[in-house]
């Protein structure tokens, strides 16, 4: 099966799981912080560490991770990819290269909320 296909199936179920979990999850009102969607990508940060030890210890077939690792984990949040990746760099004592990466990912709500005013001051 092609690579494509093999993402998207995991990308739906995780996209899917995501909703479940953020409706399941209460929202406190009287804090900024969305704690259901930190409880998200905490848990799938987790989730995705232990799939790829398991992956590389036992040698899982590549498809089966690429399915759960970057399909259902990748739907299900980004930020498990975000943090494995920025303590694999440290891991392999790529501090320097660790230290930008999170600067850089840390443009993102940045370029979200420039996206959403653009697009705000286009449209309204």
């Amino acid at each position: 099966m092609h690579p494509a296909i093999i993402v998207g199936l995991g990308g739906a179920i995780g996209s899917i799981a995501r909703w479940g979990l953020y409706e399941l999850i209460p929202s406190d009102s009287t804090t900024e912080i969305p704690w259901n969607t930190v409880s998200i990508n905490l848990l799938g940060a987790f989730l995705l560490g232990i799939i790829m030890a398991i992956s590389n210890i036992y040698l899982i077939n590549p498809d089966i991770t690429l399915f759960i690792a970057m399909g259902i984990l990748g739907g299900f949040t980004t930020m498990s990819t975000f943090g494995f990746e920025t303590f694999y760099l440290f891991d392999t004592n790529k501090t320097y290269s660790a230290i930008i990466y999170i600067l850089l990912n840390l443009l993102a709500p940045f370029t979200a909320w420039f996206g959403w005013k653009a697009t705000h001051s286009f449209i309204a």
